[in-house]
């Protein structure tokens, strides 16, 4: 079986912050919570050393579902598939209104 190679997530992050779309989403990420959310997961990801298909496979998911949560135009999370990923993380899921 092909072992996935793990892409280094700053080294990732400075590649697509040459696109200016993705600059300027990144830049608004702040003010956008499915920004902040897909780049949440990215980074405590990589943190744990963990490819997206092995993600996908504690989450009990597709590699592919992992991609599209990790994308910075998705908008369909839902706080069931956040609290699965958070718990494969050993984390947990915090909502805050402010």
């Amino acid at each position: 079986m092909k072992k996935s190679a793990m892409v280094d997530f700053d080294q990732w992050f400075n590649r697509r912050l040459k696109d200016k779309k993705f600059k300027a989403a990144y830049e608004e990420a702040d003010e956008d919570p499915f920004i902040n959310v897909a780049i949440q997961i990215i980074r405590l990801r990589e943190q744990n050393h963990l490819t997206q298909s092995q993600l996908a496979k504690r989450v009990k998911t597709s590699q592919q579902a992992i991609a599209r949560l990790e994308s910075l135009r998705y908008r369909g999370f839902t706080l069931d598939s956040l609290d699965r990923i958070a718990k494969a993380l050993h984390k947990r899921v915090s909502i805050q209104f402010v």
